[in-house]
């Protein structure tokens, strides 16, 4: 009987992680910390080992445990990390990395063309005048269309898994409703600057371009 008696710490320990085969709370504790049952054996026989060498005590035996399983935790921890900073660089571009220069590149021309635009508007047309808020209505209308292809756009550029001939053909199509809306902004930006000599012949070209700005962002709202 004497033995095969355990002493107050190995019974203490065979309270805590089980006897011949790991207990399911010792379990639980090892996967909650994403340490593998091997890891949590050899664990278990450590400690085996330091209470007969008397390097740990009954009372010391539970903060040693916990100290072993959070020891052993941040090592798989950098291990479930560490083919991660392998792989990031060859995820950096995705199948349709070409698209995606483009539609960025186009996205910087608007955003500095419609600065331009606005600077003119405001120096021609005073607000409240009712010419200002129409001129100021067509390029707000713009860029938001303009946005909207921009972010669709590169939500397929994103999110797309391979590249595909459909694929392609809605890519081309709103890059080309993107440049449609720059050219407007430009002949705009031309027009503004005509019609600042008053000349009535001026000023109709420039509702003739606002009625086709018009047209071309209502295509577009109601291609999409």
């Amino acid at each position: 009987m004497g033995m095969f008696s355990k002493t107050p710490a190995e019974q203490k320990l065979e309270d805590l992680t089980g006897g011949f085969i790991l207990s399911d709370e010792y379990k639980a504790l090892l996967r909650a910390n994403n340490i593998e049952f091997s890891v949590g054996e050899h664990i278990k026989n450590q400690l085996k080992e330091e209470i007969k060498l008397n390097i740990v005590s009954e009372e010391g035996l539970e903060t040693r445990l916990r100290y072993l399983i959070k020891q052993n935790a941040k090592k798989t921890s950098e291990t479930v990390k560490a083919p991660e900073v392998t792989q990031k660089p060859s995820t950096s571009q995705g199948p349709l990395h070409h698209f995606e220069e483009e539609i960025k590149s186009l996205k910087v021309e608007y955003d500095a063309k419609e600065k331009v635009v606005v600077n003119l508007i405001e120096k021609s047309f005073a607000p409240p005048q009712i010419t200002y808020d129409k001129f100021m209505d067509h390029v707000k209308s713009s860029t938001k269309v303009f946005t909207s292809e921009y972010d669709s756009a590169l939500n397929i550029v994103r999110l797309a898994t391979r590249e595909t001939p459909r694929i392609d053909t809605e890519l081309e199509n709103k890059i080309s409703n993107m440049k449609a809306i720059i050219s407007y902004i430009d002949d705009l930006t031309n027009e503004l600057i005509i019609s600042l000599s008053s000349n009535k012949e001026s000023d109709t070209d420039v509702e003739n371009l606002l009625e086709d700005m018009k047209d071309l962002i209502d295509s577009v709202k109601k291609y999409d």
